[in-house]
Protein backbone atom coordinates (compact mmCIF):
# COMPACT_ATOMS: atom_id res chain seq x y z
CA UNK A 1 0.00 0.00 0.00
CA UNK A 2 1.30 3.49 -0.80
CA UNK A 3 0.23 6.79 0.41
CA UNK A 4 -2.13 8.30 -1.13
CA UNK A 5 -0.75 11.83 -1.58
CA UNK A 6 2.69 11.78 -2.26
CA UNK A 7 3.09 7.89 -3.31
CA UNK A 8 5.87 7.04 -0.54
CA UNK A 9 5.55 3.50 0.28
CA UNK A 10 6.85 3.93 4.38
CA UNK A 11 3.93 3.45 6.42
CA UNK A 12 3.08 3.12 9.72
CA UNK A 13 0.06 1.33 11.19
CA UNK A 14 -1.43 3.85 13.50
CA UNK A 15 -4.79 1.61 15.09
CA UNK A 16 -7.77 1.14 13.97
CA UNK A 17 -10.41 3.59 12.87
CA UNK A 18 -14.11 2.68 12.01
CA UNK A 19 -12.74 -1.19 11.72
CA UNK A 20 -10.23 -0.34 8.77
CA UNK A 21 -6.20 -0.19 9.70
CA UNK A 22 -4.97 3.14 10.16
CA UNK A 23 -1.75 4.44 8.38
CA UNK A 24 0.35 7.35 8.85
CA UNK A 25 3.10 8.26 6.28
CA UNK A 26 6.48 8.96 7.17
CA UNK A 27 7.12 10.88 4.12
CA UNK A 28 4.06 13.88 4.13
CA UNK A 29 2.59 12.56 7.79
CA UNK A 30 -0.62 12.13 6.04
CA UNK A 31 -3.07 9.59 7.55
CA UNK A 32 -5.02 7.05 5.33
CA UNK A 33 -7.18 3.64 5.63
CA UNK A 34 -7.01 0.53 3.73
CA UNK A 35 -10.39 0.90 2.62
CA UNK A 36 -11.34 0.86 -0.89
CA UNK A 37 -12.58 4.41 -2.41
CA UNK A 38 -16.53 5.02 -2.11
CA UNK A 39 -16.72 6.14 -5.78
CA UNK A 40 -14.85 4.97 -9.18
CA UNK A 41 -12.94 7.25 -10.82
CA UNK A 42 -15.38 6.19 -13.88
CA UNK A 43 -18.38 7.12 -12.00
CA UNK A 44 -16.71 10.44 -10.89
CA UNK A 45 -15.63 11.05 -15.05
CA UNK A 46 -19.44 10.76 -15.22
CA UNK A 47 -20.30 13.28 -12.78
CA UNK A 48 -17.79 15.69 -14.72
CA UNK A 49 -19.35 14.88 -17.91
CA UNK A 50 -22.99 15.58 -16.59
CA UNK A 51 -22.18 18.76 -15.39
CA UNK A 52 -20.12 19.83 -18.41
CA UNK A 53 -23.78 18.83 -19.96
CA UNK A 54 -25.64 21.29 -17.73
CA UNK A 55 -27.00 19.19 -15.17
CA UNK A 56 -27.07 20.52 -12.04
CA UNK A 57 -24.91 19.65 -9.04
CA UNK A 58 -27.66 18.00 -6.85
CA UNK A 59 -29.68 16.36 -9.68
CA UNK A 60 -25.78 14.53 -10.36
CA UNK A 61 -26.09 13.30 -6.80
CA UNK A 62 -29.51 11.86 -7.10
CA UNK A 63 -28.53 10.48 -9.72
CA UNK A 64 -25.25 8.94 -8.54
CA UNK A 65 -25.70 8.65 -4.85
CA UNK A 66 -23.46 11.18 -4.15
CA UNK A 67 -23.60 14.14 -1.75
CA UNK A 68 -23.89 17.58 -3.56
CA UNK A 69 -20.39 18.27 -1.67
CA UNK A 70 -18.67 15.20 -2.76
CA UNK A 71 -20.12 15.95 -6.54
CA UNK A 72 -18.75 19.70 -6.11
CA UNK A 73 -15.39 18.51 -4.95
CA UNK A 74 -14.93 16.12 -7.73
CA UNK A 75 -15.31 18.80 -10.70
CA UNK A 76 -13.14 21.24 -8.69
CA UNK A 77 -10.76 18.47 -8.49
CA UNK A 78 -10.98 17.86 -12.68
CA UNK A 79 -10.65 21.51 -13.15
CA UNK A 80 -7.60 21.86 -11.35
CA UNK A 81 -6.35 19.22 -12.95
CA UNK A 82 -6.85 20.81 -16.20
CA UNK A 83 -5.78 24.30 -15.41
CA UNK A 84 -2.79 22.65 -14.97
CA UNK A 85 -3.01 20.99 -18.35
CA UNK A 86 -3.67 24.48 -20.15
CA UNK A 87 -0.46 25.70 -18.69
CA UNK A 88 -0.19 28.30 -21.84
CA UNK A 89 -3.93 30.34 -20.43
CA UNK A 90 -2.56 33.48 -18.91
CA UNK A 91 -4.63 35.36 -16.19
CA UNK A 92 -6.74 37.82 -16.99
CA UNK A 93 -5.02 41.25 -17.05
CA UNK A 94 -5.55 44.34 -14.55
CA UNK A 95 -9.03 45.53 -16.57
CA UNK A 96 -10.41 42.24 -17.85
CA UNK A 97 -13.66 40.87 -15.67
CA UNK A 98 -13.46 37.58 -14.26
CA UNK A 99 -16.01 35.15 -15.26
CA UNK A 100 -17.22 32.65 -12.95
CA UNK A 101 -19.70 29.95 -13.36
CA UNK A 102 -20.37 27.77 -10.41
CA UNK A 103 -23.41 25.66 -11.17
CA UNK A 104 -26.00 27.30 -13.14
CA UNK A 105 -24.84 30.74 -12.06
CA UNK A 106 -22.84 33.09 -13.61
CA UNK A 107 -21.21 36.09 -11.89
CA UNK A 108 -19.31 38.77 -13.40
CA UNK A 109 -16.52 40.06 -10.99
CA UNK A 110 -14.52 43.56 -12.08
CA UNK A 111 -11.34 44.10 -11.04
CA UNK A 112 -10.55 47.58 -9.04
CA UNK A 113 -6.77 48.74 -9.21
CA UNK A 114 -7.67 51.39 -6.32
CA UNK A 115 -7.43 50.38 -2.86
CA UNK A 116 -9.55 51.71 -0.54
Amino acid sequence: MDCPDCGSASLIKRGPKQGFQRYMCRQCGRYCTDRAPKFSTQTKAMAVEMYMNNMGIRAIGRVLGASPGAVLNWIRKDHQALQQRLAWQQPPQAGEPDIIEMDEIYTCVQKNGSAR
